[in-house]
């Protein structure tokens, strides 16, 4: 029994020491980065970019879920609470949002997995001859059975794209490999997390890996943008990549050529999320000018 308490204690005791903080901006109408794999222990930090929001997760807003026996929160992110860090200590997932946009789409998701006998090292992506080169090392392993590789590219939904047989058991360094050889040409970036499952069926999963891809137009930078026609009272949701941390600009003019709305979006690197409140313009057609990083696009927006 009290071989037992040491190797508790021992476990604590390293899952505290091991443990990461992963930082969320809270801003857009979006959480970034959305999605977020950690390991019991680590700590959620969200900081306050923009705008009036909430972090909330549990009962006090209804479509969140988190497992039995997590602590749940609701916490403002606004300009004058301007952080919030919570520690996850039950494995699961949790889908928290934000309280008055979670019907907008502002939402997040921590996938925590339990500490399992497996040092994980450095993970790497890379762009090698037009495809993904991954690379990843465990210093120690136990009882592991497989990686699982997987790919996203909206940073939210993965899928298994491959399988690199484990050691098993090892207490030396080991690096192991993939190619991803279909990036597609369609999303400048992808997304990869690899899944150490071990022979129980057990997983943890690895941080998050974004990959620049090198075969899409490096001038795209609205990717989605909708609804259009948009009906009055709404908002236009859109989609925009940027390849470093900026500020997006945005001017709306009406169909006289006069301005009628100049606002701010904040960008990260990777793919972004965002809204335009249009509640207060008139019937008619916009041209919506988009600028950042010394890229300008043009869309038309028709309010109804």
């Amino acid at each position: 029994m009290k071989l037992f308490y040491i190797a508790a204690l021992m476990l604590l005791y390293n899952t505290q020491a091991n443990a990461t903080t992963w930082n969320v901006a809270v801003a857009n109408l979006s959480f970034n980065p959305a999605t977020i794999n950690a390991v019991v222990g680590d700590v959620i930090q969200f900081n306050w970019v923009g705008g009036s929001h909430t972090t909330t997760c549990g009962s006090g807003l209804a479509g969140t879920s988190l497992p039995a026996g997590a602590a749940e929160w609701d916490a403002p992110m606004t300009a004058t609470s301007t952080s919030f860090s919570y520690t996850v200590t039950v494995p699961g997932n949790y889908l928290y949002g934000c309280t008055p946009h979670f019907a907008f789409g502002m939402q997040g998701t921590i996938t925590v997995s339990s500490v399992l006998p497996v040092s994980f090292g450095d993970f790497s992506v890379t762009n090698v001859t037009s495809q993904a080169q991954l690379q990843w090392q465990t210093l120690s392993e136990q009882n592991t059975n497989y990686f699982s590789i997987r790919k996203s590219t909206d940073a939210t939904h993965f899928y298994e794209v491959g399988r690199v047989a484990a050691a098993g058991n090892s207490n030396t360094q080991t690096t192991y490999h993939f190619t991803d050889t279909d990036l597609g040409s369609f999303n400048r970036y992808l997304y990869y997390e690899i899944a150490t499952v071990d022979m129980d069926g057990r997983e943890s999963l690895s941080p998050i890996k974004i990959l620049r891809n090198s075969l899409t137009d490096k001038n795209q930078l609205i990717t989605a943008l909708s609804p259009n026609p948009v009906a009055r009272p709404g908002q236009v949701q859109l989609a925009f990549n940027a390849d470093k941390k900026g500020t997006m600009n945005i001017t709306v003019i009406n169909s006289s050529g006069q301005l009628v709305l100049r606002t701010q979006l904040a960008a990260f690197y990777g793919l972004n999320s965002g809204h335009l409140h249009i509640c207060d313009l008139q019937k008619g057609s916009y041209n919506v000018i988009f600028s950042l990083d010394g890229k300008k696009e043009t869309r038309k927006i028709v309010v109804l």
